[in-house]
């Protein structure tokens, strides 16, 4: 009876002590509550150096953070919603999200992001939610969203964008919703893939009329999902009147250069073997076949 009270004893301090310490880890200004944190327009440089290990529900929004705190990510295993829009974040790296598997929502808005990689979000395989609108992305890669099948909704508005590789989205099997407008896309041959699979998933763009062209000029303001035959025509146009001349000019420019290299080898040739012929001497003319030569250098010979 007295071990079991003891024992009793012993997990209550430990349950109070953790309470206590992770009570006691509350970032200051910010405020906690059970497995939220809120530190949401706290005035915050940076990322907070110390979390409650239980954190779910992290807000850290509105304020200057321009970098994530890879080692703290790590600690918090049960993660789910991780709120950083309208920060100075600009870049992600591996890192940062380790161990942060069960990150299912994810608010990385009004950032200075300029790229998404193979390897941004390679480790967040729980990713259902992922925000990165009004960031300078100019690129993301083919396959930069491999490792986040689950993806549901993808947010890359007013960016810097003017080509999609269709390819890194079709891999998401469970992708609902995806809103693209607000990017100065060039509606030429590198967009007809992502026009033509606008066209055919329309209801997956809720933002489908606001995502217009921007260049060229003949193009601007069209949807980028009407786009297709236009593209079209652009791609296949046919050549104008200085591609022919070009294309003369480079004809006749290979022609020339062989009948020059011809002419050229053919002289040297030609005057290899006419010193070949000067230089053979008396025993070299056969008189079977060159007789009446024999007789002339005979001749000269005792003339001399």
């Amino acid at each position: 009876m007295f071990l079991y009270l003891r024992k009793s004893q012993g997990l209550l301090w430990e349950i109070l002590l953790m309470g206590a310490t992770m009570a006691a880890d509350c970032p200051p200004r910010c405020i906690c509550d059970i497995f939220k944190v809120n530190c949401r327009n706290k005035g915050l440089n940076a990322f907070p150096k110390s979390l409650p290990l239980n954190t779910r529900y992290l807000d850290l929004s509105r304020n200057s953070i321009s970098e994530i705190n890879a080692l703290q990510i790590n600690l918090l295993s049960d993660l789910v919603y991780l709120d950083c829009s309208h920060n100075a974040i600009s870049e992600i790296s591996k890192l940062d999200f380790l161990a942060g598997a069960r990150v299912a929502y994810l608010d990385l808005s009004h950032n200075t992001l300029e790229r998404v990689g193979a390897t941004t979000f390679q480790t967040l395989a729980s990713l259902i939610v992922l925000k990165l609108s009004n960031n300078k992305i100019r690129n993301v890669q083919q396959n930069a969203f491999d490792s986040n099948i689950g993806i549901r909704e993808l947010d890359l508005r007013n960016n810097t964008l003017t080509f999609l590789n269709v390819t890194a989205l079709k891999i998401l099997s469970g992708l609902k919703f995806v809103y693209l407008s607000g990017n100065p896309w060039d509606c030429q041959c590198t967009v007809k893939d992502m026009s033509q699979w606008l066209q055919k998933y329309k209801t997956m763009f809720p933002d489908i009329k606001d995502t217009v062209c921007h260049s060229p000029n003949s193009m601007v303001g069209i949807k980028v999902s009407e786009a297709l035959n236009n593209i079209v025509h652009i791609c296949l146009a046919p050549l104008d009147y200085f591609d022919y001349i070009f294309f003369v000019m480079v004809g006749v420019t290979i022609f020339l250069s062989g009948i020059i290299f011809a002419a050229i080898a053919g002289i040297i040739m030609v005057y290899l073997e006419r010193q070949k012929k000067y230089t053979e001497t008396d025993d070299d003319i056969d008189p079977v076949l060159y007789p009446a030569a024999k007789s002339n250098v005979r001749f000269s010979q005792i003339k001399t």
